[in-house]
């Protein structure tokens, strides 16, 4: 399978749960960055508390040296949501994306389950001062849960706002075909759903990206646009987890898989079995890639640069 042409250059390890304050307990995982202006790049990330609920916080880096570490969340800008709630036993992060004047946080939060390890649904935060400092939730419920077009569980959105032509808000989310427990019977595809203002979604039930032999799972999508092209980089899930690449045909728009592990497992102990959960954006003059190694962000997390 061609990797069209892309490669990815390893960067080196950015953070790890060990690194920060005392509410980060362990792991450091779902990378997420936003340039909050061309010389501030901050990487929201979840770590998770000594009841292994997920957290939101946030590390600054250098642009121009993304490895270097300027900042750090002395404490979370977003927590799990009250009991009884979609989120109550933790939060992983989507994407966050500027809206006029504010910073929108489209999340996964988890629920315990009697008969399953746990369930999930979509739901919105929102930074009002566009700092990224302070996320509240928009509402104590979920914009996506399950349904008659996702009737098992839910994860991680990448949500792409309209253009300045207008239009319509598009998500891509991660949805289980299947309901059993073992991790083979998940069958965690990627679908879509359409808004009109990011905040009332219609779902279409439509997977967009099928499962391939001897996997479990795709998921945490990310979309980018390079040389006029869009491309859908995902977390695969196998026995190991590793990290795909799909471009978007200009007539169909229609998905096809380029890789199955673009990057590859590394020298260095923190990635030396998996890659996951990719987030890119483009920054100091190149497009970068963060990401998670072994352990679903337990290793903390590492950047690479995208290159053709």
């Amino acid at each position: 399978m061609p990797s069209h042409n892309l490669r990815i250059e390893r960067l080196g390890r950015v953070f790890g749960a060990e690194d920060g304050p005392d509410w980060m307990v362990s792991h450091a995982a779902y990378p997420t960055p936003l340039l909050l202006a061309p010389d501030h790049l901050r990487v929201f990330l979840v770590s998770r508390d000594s009841e292994n609920r997920g957290s939101v916080g946030w590390i600054d880096v250098d642009p121009e040296n993304p490895v270097h570490v300027l900042a750090v969340s002395p404490e979370p800008c977003l927590l799990p949501g009250e009991s009884g709630t979609f989120s109550d036993r933790g939060i992983s992060i989507g994407c966050v994306l500027p809206h006029q004047g504010a910073l929108w946080m489209y999340y996964m939060g988890w629920n315990k389950s009697a008969d399953v390890p746990f369930r999930n649904a979509i739901g919105l935060a929102v930074d009002a001062s566009g700092t990224g400092e302070r996320f509240v939730p928009a509402f104590e419920g979920p914009l996506i849960d399950r349904s008659r077009f996702d009737p098992f569980t839910l994860s991680y959105p990448f949500v792409t706002p309209p253009g300045p032509e207008g239009g319509r808000w598009h998500m891509l989310y991660g949805t289980s075909r299947g309901g059993g427990t073992q991790e083979d019977e998940m069958q965690h595809t990627l679908t879509e759903a359409w808004s009109r203002d990011g905040v009332d979604w219609h779902p279409t039930g439509r997977d967009v990206l099928e499962l391939s032999k001897g996997e479990f799972g795709l998921s945490r999508p990310w979309i980018v646009r390079m040389d006029e092209q869009d491309h859908l980089f995902h977390a695969i899930r196998r026995k190991q987890y590793s990290i795909g690449h799909a471009v978007r045909d200009p007539g169909s728009g229609e998905w096809s898989r380029r890789s199955v592990d673009i990057l590859g497992p590394g020298s260095d102990a923190w990635e030396d079995r998996a890659n996951c959960y990719p987030a890119l954006i483009h920054a100091g003059g190149r497009m970068l890639m963060f990401y998670n190694g072994n352990g679903y962000g337990r290793t903390g997390f590492g950047v690479g640069e995208v290159l053709q």
